[in-house]
């Protein structure tokens, strides 16, 4: 009420009332969660329009006392300074409602957040995709679910995606198709779900090197993923038939096999 009626002195009405609270505000709007940016918006433009008030309010206290016209210019300078990181900082709000991009490759499809905390991972398991997916996962605390579409890609990648997944005891999703290595991924899950013509294949992993480190022995490696497998809720029959079909092919279980064996949650 105090400054509203512009009754602080002008230099504590500039740097408290009007910058210091202006960035004081910008600090707290890192941890606004996006369910309530819109709100958080409209609360920032209402203080800005109390912050002016009282200034002007206070800058016109301070020319009649002082006869100031300089202190007065500046005040106002000072009050254009402020309405511009409001505006600022309201671009930012609202364009943190969605991902950034994130992931640049022109080939790939950018990991992109709906306002119901859904994020979109389609494209090759790879290091630069791992990378663009943490990086989203640390910037939007309100991400609840992945959707998943891959034909692949390397499993120490799939491995470490399902790390973050059941970290956050994020659920998955599956819109179209998650074969090899995107299955370790999905079955991460929290609560595993499939669209209606959606698919998940299975096959025997390949000795390749790249990116990730060199499979000393793939049996090993196929083990270590029936055992992570097992875990998530899987039959022992399942278990041991994912990895039956050969690198070149490709095992399609049917809906009535994966609802059996505890591969879509109930």
């Amino acid at each position: 009420m105090v400054h509203w009626q512009g009754s602080y002195p002008l230099a504590l009405t500039l740097i408290v009332g009007l910058v210091g609270l202006r960035l004081a505000l910008g600090m707290v709007q890192t941890v606004v969660p996006t369910a309530v940016i819109d709100f958080w918006v409209v609360l920032s433009i209402a203080i800005l329009l109390w912050q002016i008030v009282g200034t002007m309010r206070a800058a016109d206290r301070f020319l009649g006392v002082t006869g100031s016209v300089s202190g007065l210019c500046f005040a106002y300078f000072m009050m254009l300074v402020t309405a511009v990181l409001t505006f600022m900082q309201t671009a930012d709000a609202l364009s943190s409602r969605s991902a950034p991009p994130v992931y640049n490759m022109l080939t790939r499809t950018l990991p992109v957040i709906s306002r119901d905390g859904i994020m979109r991972v389609d494209g090759n398991l790879d290091w630069e995709l791992f990378g663009a997916f943490e990086h989203t996962l640390e910037s939007y605390p309100n991400i609840q679910s992945i959707r998943l579409g891959s034909t692949g890609g390397y499993v120490f990648v799939a491995r470490a995606m399902a790390q973050k997944i059941l970290e956050r005891n994020l659920d998955t999703h599956i819109a179209t198709h998650c074969y090899s290595a995107c299955a370790v991924a999905f079955l991460a899950g929290d609560r595993r779900t499939m669209a209606e013509s959606a698919e998940i294949g299975f096959h025997q992993y390949k000795l390749e090197a790249g990116k990730q480190p060199v499979v000393i022995n793939v049996a090993d490696e196929l083990e270590r993923d029936r055992q992570f497998f097992a875990r998530r809720g899987l039959t022992d029959e399942f278990v041991q038939q994912v990895f039956t079909a050969a690198h070149s092919d490709l095992w399609i279980p049917n809906s009535d096999q994966l609802i059996a064996a505890g591969v879509i949650s109930n």
